[in-house]
């Protein structure tokens, strides 16, 4: 639900004749499942309609696969948020997001909003580490094992522009030494949420992106100690 449109939306003014026709599914234990328009009946509830009648279109005998694709097919062009429409991806089957999904469950993280510290919710990152990888996944599953390694399943490891910033590393130097990477990271102090906040200090003195400042702080902590296998210093292609 995007609680800041229904907020918007409250204080223009509720108008139950601009609610349109929301769509759900009803299912066989007598559950109904919000198709399009959850942020809608969310406005109704915030402006103390929640017990007033709307009209409805109502889908019945739906499985599960099809309400996915039916949820996927009307919010085509809206504003979905995109771990809900990755979730409704995998519901429906649709091959890349089951593939993510897998990657990361074997590697001990969940694609969800629960809040949970394995839990990983930034699947933009995701998708554009696994679309970069040469083979099905598999740069998207070296990053996935070099901050579990390094730092275990806690939020900040699973943040984006960690994800993006290590690899990077790794897209750009594919035969470094993961093992390696791992021992050097994981003695960083204050781990991936230092890292994250020196990216973020990178980009506001230099000017470049938080994820540059993060690969940069990676290769020279991979650098650190070793007289030969060292990483050039500048990134010459920015993930």
């Amino acid at each position: 639900m995007d609680t800041a449109w229904v907020a918007r939306k409250l204080r223009e003014g509720f108008d139950l004749g601009r609610l349109g026709v929301p769509q759900v599914s009803a299912r066989s234990n007598g559950t109904y499942i919000w198709l399009d328009g959850q942020n809608r009946g969310a406005l109704c509830v915030a402006a103390d309609h929640g017990e007033t009648k709307i009209g409805m279109k109502v889908f019945r005998g739906l499985t599960k696969e099809q309400e996915a694709e039916l949820f996927l097919g009307l919010n085509d062009n809206r504003r979905v948020q995109p771990l809900y429409k990755f979730m409704a991806e995998v519901t429906a089957g649709h091959g890349e997001s089951l593939d993510i999904t897998r990657t990361a469950r074997d590697l001990g993280w969940i694609v969800s909003d629960s809040g949970a510290g394995n839990a990983i919710i930034a699947v933009a990152a995701l998708r554009k580490i696994y679309g970069k990888s040469t083979e099905k996944g598999q740069l998207l599953r070296r990053t996935l094992r070099v901050v579990t390694d390094s730092w275990g399943h806690i939020p900040a490891a699973g943040n984006s522009y960690v994800l993006l910033g290590v690899a990077s590393v790794l897209y750009e130097f594919p035969f470094l030494d993961s093992d390696a990477l791992v021992r050097k990271l994981s003695k960083l102090p204050g781990g991936p949420a230092s890292l994250l906040g020196k990216g973020r200090g990178y980009k506001q003195v230099t000017g470049g992106t938080v994820v540059e400042g993060i690969a940069r702080v990676v290769r020279d902590a991979y650098n650190s100690g070793r007289r030969s296998g060292r990483l050039a210093t500048e990134s010459r292609e920015p993930f």
